[in-house]
């Protein structure tokens, strides 16, 4: 019997070094499959899928039931919901990503749009050209984790860099209306601030919202830091922080 060719020899040796990573990847993919198996139980659950105001709410469950491309399945009436957010009729199932995220898809598996966890059971999207929405679990809702009005009373600098005020409010105590408490701008404030005269602030789902008398609003999300930025940020940011000593 002859010796084995060349060729023969090298299939051979490729074909045991795909063996040996096939033996060495193997526990890697099946504990990464088990991680990914309990993160999808961990964000399975019932949510509210809301517009940045709240005004506009779809309750939406994330399934664990496997959905082809998609992912994984939802449940929502797709008829209501899309009248009241638009891209919820492009939505047929959703996915964990990289963070701890929560990706909502399509029926091929492209992104419509991806959830960052924040605080208190809420996820945030910003969606280019559309605006900030929320996926909030009721469930893991905390009332403790979220800023409270008392935490929140006095004087704040506005600015649109670090170090660098534009702008001096205080967030009153008196109460205005339902939930509303009022909000007093110092003088020598920025032009911008002073067009769009936020008069009063309330506490949303954990956010800091100025507003003025139409009812347009500036919302800031709270920082890791303890400071608040807005959002959704767009082409001009503003960070909003106590005053230095």
């Amino acid at each position: 019997m002859g010796m084995p060719k060349s060729g023969e020899r090298s299939k051979r040796r490729v074909a045991a070094v795909l063996c040996l990573l096939g033996a060495l990847l193997s526990p890697m993919a099946h504990a990464q499959e088990k991680a990914d198996v309990a993160l999808v139980t961990a964000l399975a659950a019932p949510y509210q899928l809301t517009n940045a105001d709240g005004d506009r709410v779809c309750p939406i469950t994330l399934k664990a039931d496997a959905a082809g491309a998609a992912g994984f399945a939802v449940e929502f009436d797709r008829t209501s919901c899309s009248e009241l957010i638009l891209f919820s009729a492009d939505i047929a199932g959703w996915t964990p990503g990289a963070g701890d995220t929560i990706r909502l898809q399509d029926r091929q598996g492209r992104l419509v749009a991806e959830f960052s966890e924040g605080v208190g059971g809420t996820w945030e999207a910003l969606r280019e050209n559309d605006g900030v929405y929320f996926l909030v679990n009721p469930r893991l809702a905390d009332p403790a984790e979220q800023a409270q009005p008392a935490d929140l009373f006095g004087a704040w600098d506005i600015a649109r860099a670090e170090g660098a005020p534009v702008c001096r409010v205080t967030l009153g105590e008196g109460q205005i209306g339902d939930g509303d408490f009022a909000l007093t701008l110092a003088a020598g404030c920025d032009t911008g601030i002073v067009r769009f005269a936020p008069d009063r602030w309330r506490i949303e789902r954990g956010d800091l919202v100025m507003l003025n008398a139409k009812g347009d609003r500036l919302r800031f999300a709270k920082q890791e830091e303890g400071g608040w930025a807005r959002v959704p940020e767009g082409n001009r940011p503003l960070l909003l922080s106590r005053p230095a000593p």
